[in-house]
């Protein structure tokens, strides 16, 4: 199995299905793929092996914060060469560099606005991200079955071990799936009004039943009459994910910080704060990322903060994550506040 060729097509052929403008680049910025849409619109010519994106297509290139390879994502407002139409340059990293996406702008905004829409079009940077990922564990059952299969005559150990190996990583694939599954589906739920504190005790809850937060002190604050139009099981999914980061980057043993309080701006922000060593400065603008985890293999899928960002997009607010002064690990959910109408 050659995970790294597979993901080349499966990636190609999600890239040429798209409705807009978009090119893949490799980690160096070389272009490697151009879809049937900026072909024709751009009036581009296929590009030859091994051009860089500052050659092929410098008025993109001028416009982009960083050089290659592009580990986080940006948006960049251009005019179109062609039109002087407005355009947005959306990148977005992909497991063999970035995808650049070209979204014309039209009279209801930028067509990329829509939260289904963009959810569908990340959706399908995650599959390709998922090939990626099953493709190793898959890989390694297969070996181990094989190699099962040629040793003859087993004693038990060898038997139980191999069996072990495959029931890890078919777990691993489980987990995948499951959290892809979450990711699908979360635009469909119905918001209502509900009280902040709803999510965040239904969170602090789950954590009773977690052996990890036996010997971890939490700390709350809540302001009450503190009111938000949402999905409560989702936003307590988001509270108790990050909940379970800090006590996983605190190894069991730490206080964690939780307040909810009235924002600037009519919003709510809900800060989780923990006292372990804090994020790593080269690791913070990757949190975010499909598949990016500082986890051992086989011990984070590293889909969960992604998840957790596109729900919180999805209730109009942003999630944030910085090292507190005073140290330790610190995430910020800001959500519009619900306006009672006089």
């Amino acid at each position: 199995m050659n995970a790294f060729s597979d993901i080349g097509d499966i990636l190609a052929s999600l890239i040429d299905a798209l409705p807009w403008p978009a090119l893949l680049v490799n980690e160096s910025g070389e272009v490697i793929f151009i879809n049937g849409e900026m072909k024709a619109q751009e009036q581009l010519p296929a590009a030859p092996a091994g051009t860089h994106l500052s050659v092929f297509c410098p008025h993109y290139y001028r416009v982009l914060e960083g050089t290659p390879p592009w580990l986080t994502p940006q948006d960049a407002d251009i005019k179109n060469l062609q039109t002087g139409a407005q355009q947005r340059i959306s990148v977005r990293r992909l497991p063999l560099g970035a995808c650049l996406l070209i979204i014309e702008n039209t009279r209801s905004g930028f067509d990329l606005g829509n939260a289904q829409t963009a959810r569908l079009a990340s959706l399908g940077f995650m599959v390709a991200g998922v090939c990626h990922e099953v493709a190793n564990p898959l890989t390694a059952i297969h070996s181990m079955v094989q190699l099962l299969q040629s040793s003859g005559p087993l004693q038990p150990d060898t038997l139980e071990r191999g069996l072990a190996n495959i029931a890890a990583n078919v777990q691993r694939v489980v987990n995948i799936t499951r959290k892809l599954n979450d990711f699908s589906r979360g635009g469909a739920d119905q918001k209502t009004l509900l009280a902040i504190a709803q999510p965040v005790t239904a969170a602090l809850q789950n954590t009773q039943q977690h052996a990890l937060f036996r010997n971890i002190v939490i700390t709350q604050s809540v302001e009450p009459d503190l009111s938000v139009m949402g999905v409560a099981d989702q936003l307590e999914q988001v509270i108790f994910n990050i909940l379970l980061n800090a006590a996983q980057a605190m190894n069991g043993n730490g206080r964690i910080f939780i307040a909810a309080n009235a924002a600037k701006d009519a919003r709510v922000e809900i800060t989780i704060r923990d006292s372990g060593p804090g994020i790593a400065p080269g690791h913070l603008p990757h949190l975010m990322e499909p598949f990016f985890t500082t986890k051992p293999v086989g011990q984070g899928t590293g889909l969960g903060l992604a998840i957790c960002n596109e729900i919180i997009a999805e209730h109009g607010g942003i999630l944030c994550a910085d090292n507190h002064p005073e140290g330790g690990a610190c995430f910020s959910i800001i959500l519009p506040a619900h306006q009672r109408s006089a």
